[in-house]
């Protein structure tokens, strides 16, 4: 099938490589804030102490009352949620997928912070790698594609107010690999979700979870 062939995925991350470039260090500043604040704060990994760890147990506790095609479900829901925010609530300047990508860096630092001091490093791998390979790639590229609406809309904006052309061809391509790139991130955001549910545990209790 023509939208799942390597070189459509390749061409996208290229003509796009910028901007997703620009999501990844934004998700990494807020990663290595999150892990930073943690460390400076420990208590806070303490539900009672932090709302967003409150938030995660009570996620958590629902989560484990669902049967498996549930679990699946939910976690594919919630990732394609953030997905779809993260570029289509791009043309509001581009604000929402830097939020998403800072927001989401932070808590994967703080999480990472509390998994690595109580269990270390070779249980928090074991309970990111194995889904998170496809999982993270889909959201960083989907975030990118929201700053690249946001930069082509900011650029429209300028070109306006200067009587400069618009970038109207840019428009029109970015628009035309938007139904490949959906079609690739969601994809990768299923095997994550079947992955995450049917292996990741099993990585786990291998870790000595």
């Amino acid at each position: 099938m023509e939208l799942f062939k390597r070189e459509v995925f390749r061409r996208l991350l290229k003509r796009n490589k910028n901007s997703i470039a620009a999501g990844i260090i934004l998700f990494i500043i807020g990663s290595v804030a999150g892990y930073v604040f943690y460390l400076g704060n420990p208590g806070i990994g303490d539900p009672e102490e932090s709302p967003v760890f409150s938030a995660l147990k009570e996620k958590f506790s629902f989560f484990e009352t669902l049967n498996t095609p549930g679990k699946i479900l939910f976690i594919f829901l919630n990732n394609l949620l953030v997905v779809v925010l993260s570029i289509f609530l791009g043309a509001i300047l581009g604000l929402f997928p830097i939020f998403a990508a800072l927001l989401n860096g932070f808590v994967m630092g703080m999480v990472s912070g509390a998994v690595v001091e109580s269990e270390g490093v070779g249980y928090l791998l074991a309970g990111v790698a194995p889904h998170g390979i496809f999982e993270l790639p889909a959201i960083l590229v989907a975030i990118g594609l929201g700053l690249k609406l946001g930069y082509l809309i900011i650029s429209t904006i300028i070109s306006i107010l200067l009587s400069k052309p618009t970038k109207d061809n840019d428009f029109k391509i970015f628009f035309g690999e938007l139904k490949p790139a959906l079609m690739i991130i969601v994809l990768l955001l299923c095997i994550a979700a079947f992955v995450e549910v049917l292996i990741t545990p099993a990585f786990i209790t291998i870790a000595g979870g």
